[in-house]
């Protein structure tokens, strides 16, 4: 008997009903999300861009929204169907963190949704429960949220003063609610920190979108660029599509935080590298910063995932100084053959939960258990590819200390490596700050294989 032919997923009709499809499928998964690209289908670029900040804010600060939700409502949301879920949250995030939104248009358009897309009576419960909401907002207040239990930061600085609702007394739960954060991982900063309000605050900003003009050999004046306090990096102002073409007209140019571009840049070698391994290239970001730094040097650029190594063919398919290789088609050939090693390996993304705003509600215990055994696999093998006296980078964006000190440790022990230097760079930025002086986290460990001569000497 044949199988019923699939329906076709209905077109994306507006800005929410992009976004609430988006959230409703994250919902799913909470609190183990997928970076996932939203849906907007055929929408011009305004309601495209409305759909984005959507989700954005939603996703940014779901464990806030979510505790304003079950307290106006009395309804637990992990016990609520996905679609149910999704709405309520893009609804509240709009009503509560979204300015120049008619909060009528909301209400609307939230309660056609949840009769079209869970069931008529469906309606009634979504208007109820975001009316309570709009009553919640109150002023906007200029002066910076510092613990305060009726109010809440916002992203672009500032607070929200809530009304009728009280954050929790404890500390770390209230800043947790707060900034959107759970619990074992505040209870991790702690440790790291002391005091993590600083870490936590970082995380609900809207990054500024940074790009390293470090390589570039001219910069066009007219180009909406402004400055940095690094000097090697400028923010850019204009519109999405005015940042394509600005990267497709400048090859030596490309995005990048100063905390990504310093792993590299801040390497020190005393002569340059004739073949580099970049052994998990991901989108090529540091592949080209090699290439520009390198210009001379043969460069493998490896990937696990298909669609980042399909990416990266196209990328650097008319550059005959990159050659791109499945991460699993090195072959015996590549043992001992690099020169250097850069390792930008998978990790928990703690330090910059402010652009993975997919990363910051997963289960951090057991997601880091998982990490660090890829972690290893991978200095195993970069280890092995290592020529006598080869330098190996390992690099991560988390603040973890297992992903970072520990493994470079580790790697020293076990794998014979010289530790040669540990780079821990802090994120910068709190609500409120100009971008030019936004930074994520990082972290780097240079390490040395032993020379062909200490080698014997073993």
């Amino acid at each position: 008997m044949p199988r019923p032919e699939k329906k076709s997923p209905t077109p994306v009709q507006n800005a929410r009903d992009a976004a609430y499809r988006h959230l409703s499928a994250h919902a799913e998964r909470y609190p183990d999300l997928l970076p996932q690209e939203i849906n907007s289908g055929d929408l011009d670029a305004r309601d495209a861009s409305l759909a984005h900040a959507i989700a954005d804010a939603s996703i940014r600060r779901w464990r806030t929204l979510e505790f304003i939700l079950e307290s106006v409502s009395g309804h637990q949301s992990h016990e609520l169907e996905p679609r149910m879920r999704g709405v309520l949250l893009g609804g509240a995030a709009q009503l509560l963190l979204l300015d120049r939104v008619p909060p009528h248009a909301i209400l609307d358009e939230s309660v056609s949704w949840a009769k079209r897309h869970i069931r008529h009576g469906a309606g009634g419960m979504v208007n109820a429960v975001l009316r309570k909401v709009a009553q919640v907002r109150g002023e906007h207040l200029p002066q910076p949220w510092e613990h305060h239990t009726d109010s809440i930061p916002l992203s672009e600085g500032g607070s929200l003063a809530l009304n009728g609702i009280e954050l929790p007394e404890h500390g770390r739960r209230r800043l947790g609610i707060a900034c959107s954060l759970p619990d074992a991982l505040l209870r991790r900063w702690e440790t790291l920190y002391e005091d993590p309000t600083s870490a936590a605050m970082h995380t609900i900003l809207k990054p500024p979108t940074i790009v390293c003009t470090k390589y570039a050999s001219t910069i066009d004046e007219d180009a909406p660029l402004a400055p940095h306090d690094s000097p090697d990096h400028r923010v850019f102002e204009g519109h999405r599509q005015e940042l394509l073409t600005l990267l497709r007209a400048n090859e030596d140019l490309w995005v990048q935080d100063p905390a990504s571009s310093s792993t590299l840049s801040n390497l020190k070698l005393d002569t340059a590298p004739e073949r580099v391994i970049d052994l998990c290239a991901g989108h090529g970001t540091k592949t080209r910063q090699l290439r520009a730094m390198y210009p001379h040097a043969e460069i493998i650029a490896c990937e696990i995932d298909k669609n980042r190594l399909q990416s990266l063919n196209i990328q650097f398919r008319d550059n005959p100084q990159v050659r791109v290789v499945p991460a699993k088609g090195l072959d015996e050939r590549a043992i001992a053959w690099a020169s250097l090693v850069l390792t930008d390996v998978p990790c928990s993304n703690t330090g910059v939960l402010s652009r993975r705003v997919e990363a910051r509600s997963r289960p951090i215990d057991a997601q880091i258990k998982r990490l660090v055994a890829t972690q290893r696999e991978i200095l195993k093998q970069a280890s092995t590819l290592l020529e006598p006296g080869g330098t190996l980078v390992y690099a991560t964006c988390s603040i973890e200390v297992e992903e970072n000190e520990a493994q470079a440790q580790w790697a020293s022990e076990e794998l014979g490596l010289d530790l040669i230097d540990l780079q821990r760079v802090d994120a910068i930025g709190q609500p409120g700050d100009e971008p030019k002086s936004y930074r994520d986290a990082s972290f780097a460990a240079y390490m040395r294989a032993p020379s062909a001569k200490a080698a014997e000497q073993i």
